[in-house]
Parts: C-alpha cells; sequence; structure tokens
C-alpha cells in the first residue's frame, strides 16, 4: 500500500502536473523498494530481539495497519483517475475495495493481532 500512498502525496502537491504518471508510480515503486530492501535487512539482523516479545493485543500496531490501509484505499482512486478512468467511476472502485481491505483487516485483527473491530470494551 504504500505505492498509493506516495500517489497520494504526490497529488496533494500537484506533482502530475510537472511529470507524467508514470514517473511518479516509478518513482514511488523505487521508494517502496528502498523500504522493503531496508526493512528486511533490520528484521534480519534484529530477529533475536523480536523473537522474544510476546504481548496479549497489538491495539498500537493493529491501528497503524488501519491507518496505512485506509489511505492505500484513497491512493488506489487516485491511481484510478491517473490512468485515465472516469472521475464518477471513483465512488465504485475505492467502496468495494475499502470492504474488502476492512474484512481481510479483520481476519488478521482477530487470528494475529487478538483484536476483534466488531467488539465493544
Amino acid at each position: 500500500m504504500l505505492v498509493p500512498i506516495l500517489v497520494v502525496i504526490s497529488y496533494l502537491f500537484d506533482f502530475h502536473l510537472y511529470t507524467s504518471t508514470n514517473t511518479i508510480i516509478l518513482i514511488a515503486s523505487i521508494i517502496l523498494l528502498v523500504f522493503f530492501v531496508i526493512g528486511l535487512v533490520y528484521l534480519l539482523i534484529t530477529r533475536s530481539h523480536y523473537e522474544r516479545k510476546l504481548k496479549a493485543s497489538y491495539q498500537r500496531e493493529m491501528t497503524i495497519i488501519i491507518t496505512i490501509s485506509a489511505i492505500g484505499v484513497l491512493g488506489l482512486g487516485i491511481m484510478y483517475m491517473y490512468f485515465g478512468g472516469p472521475i464518477y467511476f471513483v465512488p465504485h472502485v475505492i467502496t468495494p475495495t475499502g470492504i474488502i481491505m476492512y474484512f481481510i483487516l479483520y481476519f488478521v485483527g482477530v487470528r494475529y493481532f487478538n483484536i476483534s473491530l466488531l467488539k465493544r470494551r
């Protein structure tokens, strides 16, 4: 979801007026690759440190994932506009993607983060 997030940032700063959409997505993909490699190397180096940590619930981590996913879904709508899709179909792209993303986050939260998005506290 990092590429759509970077597309949202480029849309906010009107980078699409100065360069092509393909260049924006290429730069976003390169940035994603750099973050992926740095994160992978970091996790491989500190693997033994993180193997020992266990919490009852991962509320903070789940909140971060939900925020990133929400901005990513918005970015998918902006990418749809960038690729020439009619602007009046953007809600038809964002709504099903958001619903699918919510269901995925619900099952991931219950299974791995010990958090249910439907329970009241």
